[in-house]
């Protein structure tokens, strides 16, 4: 392991702990930063009220403050930060934050906390927050005194940008506003580099792996650019297949011949049973349980913690695109893969006839596959979608044919709710692009909200509603497992009217006829806007 790091101590500047904080952060190249207002983080406000590097959002609810610090995370590879207050502020954070800390997402969250001399006491709003958030974080500290502020702090920042993971700090309300001279800020750049020792078994094990398979199948489970490049080269030179993770959907155009669609509930290809072997690179969660048994799976990560040890027969831990760089000299290009990639070609024209028939759709309520083509037809190519949880996003995964589009979803954690708080992080991070926020109307029953804070800010994200007013993944499991649905079925309100209440615009879909011109009318309103889309609930082909 060969680690380069370069440390830069910068002269530390007036001010309390609180400005020195923000002068960390800025230094780090934070520019912004979500949360709600609590005792415990007051002077930590104050000091933002005084400096204009950093931009603090104020959510609605600290589960929409973390959510959107994780998906701004997720999209920019840059730290994100979330504050709360003590007691249940601080409790709040949780959800979203284990959202980064499953996907690999550098954030850090600031708590305050009760004043060091009532730390341990049954005083207001006060308990043991390293307890609660340990299970999602790899670092979680409580710091007492403004000297450590600093370090404690840097260090924080560098675990979560180095190891892609969460970090937390509680801090003292007290802290918050004592002198911060003699602080240092010590700046580390640079990231950890895996290289050579180890590797050159496990590659060659691959490559034999790779070159004896008739059927192989690629699947690409990161969304770094360069790496899913290299994925294409070996596809393309050993004649395998390609699947696209959920989460990494629009890393290469759906176009490519290689591609073999987005499986999941609503859609596997035939060809898939016949694979022999399958190279992940990344992870891939939620496709692992239509991998056929019999096929070998190794994994390329750049974590040990994202390996998935109960599936994968084999694993390699180091940087996935310098391992592919490597399998791509020592694989010979295969001039008998005709056979292969007719089977796999078979299928896309198959899917083709399936898409060109929801697009056709026109059953009353609108078919989910309608939605989801007329979304393809309307949506700019470079679009960002922040897709909620729920049955609607199996059909957008089968469905949704990414250009140069980026989406953003859960990979582990799923929570619900998780849409609009990143749609709103999105178009905060990228202004310049158009922003949806695909959800089901549970989703957004947990994160309305956070609604008012994109009208606050005036960011014109859409919020597109597959609406079947119910949980209806949940309605077709019980089913599946021979139990009676109960406790499925949700009241939702005039998700237009709300808008239009909220100070957005509303518009609702009932036909399918309406959805293309709808769409467009929403898309270049350039005001947050809801369209509440009235969804069937069809069978799901591929339930489990």
């Amino acid at each position: 392991m060969i680690t380069k790091c370069e440390r830069r101590t910068v002269k530390n500047m007036s001010g309390n702990t609180a400005d020195e904080v923000l002068k960390i952060l800025a230094d780090w190249g934070v520019r912004s930063m979500y949360g709600v207002s609590g005792d415990a983080v007051f002077p930590l406000l104050d000091a933002v009220s005084r400096q204009s590097k950093i931009k603090y959002y104020a959510a609605a609810v600290e589960t929409g403050a973390a959510f959107m610090a994780a998906y701004e995370a997720k999209l920019t590879g840059h730290p994100g930060v979330c504050i709360a207050t003590s007691g249940p502020g601080s409790a709040n954070l949780v959800n979203g934050l284990a959202e980064a800390y499953y996907d690999g997402a550098p954030v850090l969250a600031i708590t305050g906390q009760a004043a060091t001399g009532k730390l341990g006491t049954n005083t207001k709003q006060y308990f043991n927050q390293q307890q609660l958030f340990t299970p999602f974080t790899r670092m979680s500290e409580l710091v007492v005194s403004p000297e450590a502020v600093g370090p404690v702090l840097v260090s924080a920042l560098e675990t979560a940008v180095n190891e892609k993971t969460v970090t937390h700090l509680s801090i003292p309300v007290d802290i918050w506003q004592m002198p911060a001279g003699g602080v240092k800020r010590a700046r580390i750049t640079g990231r950890r580099q895996i290289v050579g020792s180890g590797f050159a078994g496990g590659l060659e094990e691959t490559a034999v792996m790779l070159n004896n398979a008739q059927r192989p199948v690629i699947i690409i489970g990161t969304r770094d650019g360069q790496t899913a490049g290299r994925c294409l080269l070996l596809a393309d030179k050993r004649g395998a297949g390609i699947i696209v993770a959920q989460q990494a959907k629009g890393v290469i155009p759906d176009d490519n011949p290689l591609v073999m669609g987005g499986i999941g509930e609503a859609y596997v290809p035939q060809a898939l049973s016949q694979a022999d072997f399958f190279l992940l690179v990344g992870a891939a969660a939620f496709e692992l349980k239509f991998l056929p048994l019999a096929a070998s799976i190794m994994q390329l990560s750049d974590s040990p913690d994202a390996l998935h040890y109960d599936r994968i027969d084999s694993g390699m831990i180091g940087s996935p695109g310098q391992l592919l760089k490597l399998l791509i000299e020592k694989i010979p290009a295969r001039r008998d893969r005709k056979g292969w990639l007719d089977e796999i070609s078979a299928d896309r024209e198959n899917l083709t006839r399936q898409l060109a028939a929801d697009a056709d759709n026109g059953e009353i309520p609108v078919h989910p596959g309608r939605l989801i083509a007329a979304l393809n037809r309307t949506l700019a190519a470079d679009a960002i979608i922040a897709c909620d949880i729920g049955s609607f996003g199996h059909w957008f995964d089968r469905g949704f044919q990414a250009r140069q589009q980026t989406v953003l979803l859960s990979s582990r954690w799923r929570s619900m709710g998780a849409g609009l708080p990143a749609a709103i992080a999105a178009k905060i991070s990228c202004p310049e692009k158009q922003v949806i926020a695909l959800v089901g109307d549970g989703g957004l029953l947990m994160s309305m909200p956070e609604l008012l804070t994109a009208v606050k800010y005036r960011l014109p994200v859409t919020v597109v509603v597959a609406n079947n007013h119910e949980y209806a993944l949940e309605t077709a499991r019980m089913q599946a497992q021979g139990l009676t649905p109960f406790g499925n079925n949700i009241l939702t309100p005039d998700f237009a009217a709300y808008a239009k209440a909220a100070g957005a615009h509303g518009y609702r879909v009932e036909d399918s006829a309406q959805l293309e011109s709808t769409l467009t009318e929403a898309f270049g309103s350039n005001e947050p806007t809801v369209v509440d889309v009235q969804v069937s609930n069809p069978q799901l082909p591929n339930l489990q």
